[in-house]
């Protein structure tokens, strides 16, 4: 078998993997279903084992295929990314760029109006964004840049920092005047609550810790909805400085508990080693960067 037999072959087993189907990896290599089908049964002639099981309702990978998929998926994304560097353009920004990020207010308001303004700027960029909250591997995805909350382990991926989220813990004016004073965590425990995914409200000071278990009051995993709840006068809310720094600058919300450790979450921007290298990558990372320390 061939050297380009052997290659096409690897690319249509690891497109029918991603996909999970000969008909989806079919429509996104622009190929037929039979032909994927033949390619990916020469694969496994020449290398002697069942790489997927197959039957009229299911298809899935067998335990070498799992394996082989994996490091074939690696080396695919690697030899695209030499590719795209041997080919990209030194003066002009072109190519696609593929971007993960978390969502709501950081996503949609952060990070979204950035990109739009970059790719008006390039017109040669192709930018498609996804909104998840799954972590990525970026090492075995096709993401060329990640947006991710939360400290970064040792790696060999390219992290740079991008914002620190702050938590506070508001509440509105007319909320504050008509319940008992508020001056210190323990007083949440008879207090209404606006709350979403965290139910544990964890405070320090020096070696003072206090845990509030979080049970009474309006729960919904939304930081908008959080934020026009506390607005509104329900209770006390714990959010992310970015939802609310306008609303503490203008004293529609008051902070509590300033005089307390605040919990703070790094911001990263993640890329690869060897996509960081395109210079169309670099360039966008470049600009989030600078546009969000703005």
């Amino acid at each position: 078998m061939t050297n380009n037999i052997y290659w096409t072959g690897i690319r249509a087993f690891v497109a029918v993997a991603e996909h999970g189907s000969f008909t989806l990896a079919a429509e996104a290599l622009g190929s037929s279903k039979a032909s994927l089908s033949q390619q990916v049964t020469n694969l496994e002639k020449n290398l002697g084992i069942q790489l997927l099981y197959r039957t009229t309702r299911q298809l899935r990978l067998t335990p070498q295929g799992e394996g082989y998929f994996k490091r074939a998926q690696a080396a695919v994304i690697q030899l695209q990314t030499a590719a795209d560097w041997a080919t990209q353009d030194a003066q002009a920004l072109s190519g696609d760029i593929r971007v993960n990020s978390v969502g709501g207010v950081i996503g949609e308001e952060l990070i979204a109006p950035l990109l739009i303004k970059f790719q008006q700027q390039h017109t040669g960029i192709n930018i498609q964004l996804d909104f998840s909250s799954p972590k990525v591997d970026l090492l075995n995805s096709e993401y060329d840049l990640v947006v991710r909350m939360g400290a970064m382990p040792d790696s060999t991926l390219v992290a740079r920092p991008l914002k620190t989220i702050t938590t506070r813990y508001v509440a509105s004016p007319e909320y504050i005047k008509t319940h008992e004073a508020i001056s210190q965590p323990d007083d949440l425990k008879n207090q209404s609550l606006i709350y979403g995914s965290i139910r544990e409200w964890r405070f320090s000071k020096g070696k003072k810790i206090s845990s509030i278990n979080v049970q009474q009051g309006f729960h919904i995993s939304n930081g908008r909805v959080m934020r026009e709840a506390a607005l509104a006068g329900l209770g006390i809310a714990r959010l992310a400085d970015i939802y609310v720094t306008e609303d503490l600058n203008q004293g529609l919300l008051i902070e509590l508990f300033s005089d307390w450790d605040i919990h703070q979450t790094p911001l990263h921007l993640v890329c690869p080693p060897a996509r960081y290298q395109l210079n169309r990558v670099r360039a966008l990372s470049d600009w989030l960067i600078n546009g969000v320390a703005q």
